[in-house]
């Protein structure tokens, strides 16, 4: 029930009711747009910048690059987390 993001369960568990696959076709249509864009007059000066489609681009809250914790707290945290080499 989970693998088909338009059933009941699928949005009880958080699904917005699009595949992986239409993600990223959306995520490149998103990208092929900014990138004909920033070769215009508009993109050129910065203004006019096209809205993008897909979902994940507008997460309210979602926040990238910034935290509030003190870089220690960030190091220890990617320690924690990082890939363990292979022995």
């Amino acid at each position: 029930m989970l693998a088909d993001p338009r059933s009941l369960l699928a949005r009880a568990c958080g699904s917005d009711g699009y595949t992986t696959t239409d993600h990223l076709l959306m995520l490149v249509l998103d990208e092929l747009r900014v990138h004909t864009w920033q070769r215009t007059k508009d993109g050129s000066k910065g203004r006019n910048r096209p809205k993008p489609v897909s979902p994940l681009a507008h997460r309210p809250g979602a926040r990238t690059g910034r935290t509030t914790r003190r870089p220690a707290e960030v190091r220890a945290l990617l320690a924690r987390h990082a890939p363990q080499p292979d022995r």
